[in-house]
């Protein structure tokens, strides 16, 4: 295994209109000084693109994440998108997100994302029902909604996707099945990411919600996640996400299928197929160009976690083009373990490929477990 040039792009904005109290992610609510904030933070990000451009091959993916990069200016938004225009090379099929939240997206600022090349949108919904964003602490409305429908419709943006959570305490199947009718029905995202809610130790959510989830309703939500999509043509291909054919995130799938990412901003993460570098965890300390860590594996130890990372898909890995980006086979590498996983009926191998089954991608985290 090797280091490689750059096939894709991240950019951490850590900026946000208020921190959700589920959120473990890096972010900073804005202030009374966001303007001064953004700007060094825009300035800064410029030296780093332009250090790390010549490490880059004409991209494949950009991934615009936060945060919430929707709450910058539409002025300080150009600036971004130009920058980035200006520095790197795209495929032609370029794969380029935005989040965005609904409260803070104008139809000014989705405008110049569209002209500038982005043709993918991902919103944070949530929930429709203001009763559970509340127990979230979900900041801000969705009352914007409908209009970025329209103007994603008058800007021919028509690669959507709806981030939702489920398994909430207190929530029924019945409510997410609501959320999941409402969101497939009303919007038709062409891509719809579903997450059982997480309670980091570290987020506001944790000090009033219990953190052991409830099995029944996960696996109830997750049962009807997929006969909901299902109905509207979106396939479950990993485990949190669901498309209609040709619409699965190229920007998450080649990074879980070993391909390589520059991450630039605070507590973003590189990869460039043989080691990982994340950068420093707070805006100051990046600003001030502290060093970030890295993670430094052999080349068997890496392999091994790649392969891992692909059994998030239903795709899984073609033993052929695993063994052309690491050097080995899969079973060179974890060739017990797979045989117990296919025992188990986790996983499923015809020879040609290992793929996790159904049921493997419900109890992942013990395909992980074997194989890492």
């Amino acid at each position: 295994m090797n280091s490689r040039p750059y096939a894709s792009l991240y950019i951490h904005v850590p900026f946000c209109s208020g921190k959700c109290d589920y959120c473990a992610f890096y972010s900073l609510p804005d202030d009374q000084n966001a303007a001064a904030t953004h700007r060094h933070y825009l300035q800064r990000l410029k030296e780093d693109l332009q250090h790390y451009q010549d490490q880059c091959q004409s991209l494949r993916s950009i991934y615009l994440g936060g945060g919430t990069p929707s709450v910058l200016s539409a002025r300080e938004l150009s600036d971004l998108l130009e920058t980035i225009n200006r520095m790197f090379t795209r495929e032609k099929d370029c794969e380029w997100t935005m989040e965005a939240n609904p409260d803070s997206l104008t139809p000014e600022k989705l405008d110049l994302a569209v002209s500038a090349g982005v043709n993918r949108l991902s919103l944070g919904i949530q929930s429709f029902a203001p009763a559970w964003r509340q127990i979230l602490g979900r900041n801000g409305t969705l009352d914007n909604l409908q209009n970025i429908q329209l103007t994603c419709r008058r800007l021919g943006m028509h690669n959507l996707n709806l981030d939702l959570i489920y398994a909430i305490p207190g929530q029924t199947p019945e409510d997410f099945q609501h959320d999941l009718q409402q969101a497939c029905e009303c919007y038709r995202p062409s891509h719809l990411s579903a997450y059982a809610l997480t309670i980091e130790p570290e987020s506001k959510i944790s000090k009033r919600l219990p953190a052991a989830p409830d099995d029944e309703l996960f696996l109830e939500c997750w049962r009807r996640a997929d006969e909901t999509c299902r109905k509207f043509g979106l396939e479950r291909y990993e485990i949190s996400n669901f498309a209609v054919p040709g619409r699965q995130c190229r920007h998450n799938f080649e990074i879980w299928h070993g391909q390589t990412y520059l991450g630039c901003g605070p507590a973003a993460v590189s990869f460039d197929g043989l080691n990982r570098r994340t950068n420093p965890g707070n805006l100051h300390d990046w600003l001030a160009g502290a060093a970030g860590s890295d993670d430094i594996l052999p080349p068997e130890a890496r392999a091994a976690e790649i392969l891992a990372f692909g059994m998030r898909t239903i795709a899984g890995w073609d033993c052929q083009q695993f063994r052309a980006l690491t050097g080995y086979t899969p079973r060179e590498l974890r060739g017990a373990a797979i045989d117990q996983l296919c025992k188990l009926g986790l996983l499923a191998d015809n020879g040609h490929a290992i793929h996790p089954t159904c049921k493997g991608l419900l109890f992942n985290d013990n395909i992980l477990a074997e194989l890492l």
